[in-house]
């Protein structure tokens, strides 16, 4: 209850961040200021957050530890929890909302701004290799090179540098002009994401676990976690040890798989569907991933997404290990 509380106190501190640069950066003193450093400063702060994450992953013992005894199915479920998700919404965004792969509906006009929205446009991959360099080199930090007295900072770095992360993405979607109207044709409709990638990753977890030593409903007790490493691990402890334990792992990797696979999926299957990468991370930590890698319109699927993905964990998790099979 305490961990629910807190979750929501974080939810509120979140969106305030956002919404507070999206006021600031609409105002028309703000808008008229010329600012090409904003794009480089969310940037450059993006990878901070990252090698800081990667550090702190790194230097944990349980995740170390875990990769050789319960890695492979921890991997399986991972994947197929991303994938679920991700064909789930793709269905979603392609034949019921009708978008195009920018998010756009057929009658809206498309932008300057959109990759293959016009002409074709080179498209820039150093951020996904510096996104998996980072990772790379955080992880391989905390394990190898920093003490115990620089991790145990880590978590505050990671903290304050996603309020700025936060801050700065809607700053940049106040700067845009282009968010009230984002979110009225986004509509109500933003909440069927959430629930696709609820349907799409217990389908075909379940489907995988029929072939895994866990069986279906513990590799749907592991996803039901939605990336939240800290609560899922802690929902499972009681019921037991061993699904506890990719659980923890899985939703890990969810993150990381997350940060390094949205410009991918961005470029070669749609923005809306990078919401549904990272799970409950598409509202605060994979947030600027999402929108650096998209539009800032695909801002709204991926903040609400992880939100009810958030607040669906401790109700979906105790309810699937309570299932008579």
């Amino acid at each position: 209850m305490q961990q629910m509380s807190g979750t929501l106190l974080d939810l509120i501190l979140y969106l305030a961040l956002v919404a507070l640069g999206a006021f600031l950066g609409s105002r028309p003193q703000i808008q008229s200021l010329p600012m090409p450093w904003l794009g480089r400063f969310q940037t450059a702060a993006l990878l901070l957050l990252i090698v800081t994450l990667g550090a702190e992953l790194g230097s944990n013992e349980e995740i170390i530890s875990s990769l050789g005894t319960i890695g492979l199915n921890a991997l399986a479920v991972t994947l197929t929890s991303m994938v679920g998700s991700m064909l789930a919404v793709h269905a979603l965004r392609k034949y019921l909302l009708k978008l195009n792969a920018q998010g756009r509906s057929c009658q809206e006009a498309p932008e300057d701004s959109d990759p293959g929205s016009g002409e074709a446009v080179h498209v820039d991959h150093s951020l996904t290799f510096a996104i998996v360099f980072t990772v790379a080199a955080g992880i391989l930090a905390g394990r190898f090179l920093l003490p115990d007295a620089a991790v145990a900072h880590c978590g505050t770095v990671i903290r304050w540098g996603l309020y700025l992360l936060l801050f700065l993405v809607g700053l940049d979607m106040g700067r845009q002009g282009n968010l009230i109207r984002d979110i009225r044709a986004a509509g109500l409709r933003v909440l069927l994401v959430p629930l696709a990638v609820m349907a799409g990753t217990f389908a075909v977890t379940a489907l995988v676990g029929l072939f895994l030593p866990l069986g279906p409903k513990d590799c749907v007790a592991a996803a039901a976690g939605f990336g939240w490493y800290s609560l899922a691990p802690t929902l499972l402890a009681s019921y037991s040890l061993s699904v506890s334990a990719v659980a923890f792992l899985s939703n890990v990797m969810r993150e990381i798989f997350a940060i390094i696979t949205i410009p991918i999926v961005a470029k070669y299957v749609g923005y809306v569907e990078c919401a549904s990468l990272p799970g409950a991370a598409a509202m605060d930590t994979v947030l600027p991933v999402v929108v650096g890698a998209t539009h800032e319109r695909i801002t709204i699927y991926s903040f609400t997404s992880g939100v009810v993905l958030s607040l669906a964990v401790p109700l979906l998790v105790p309810a699937i290990v309570a299932l008579p099979f």
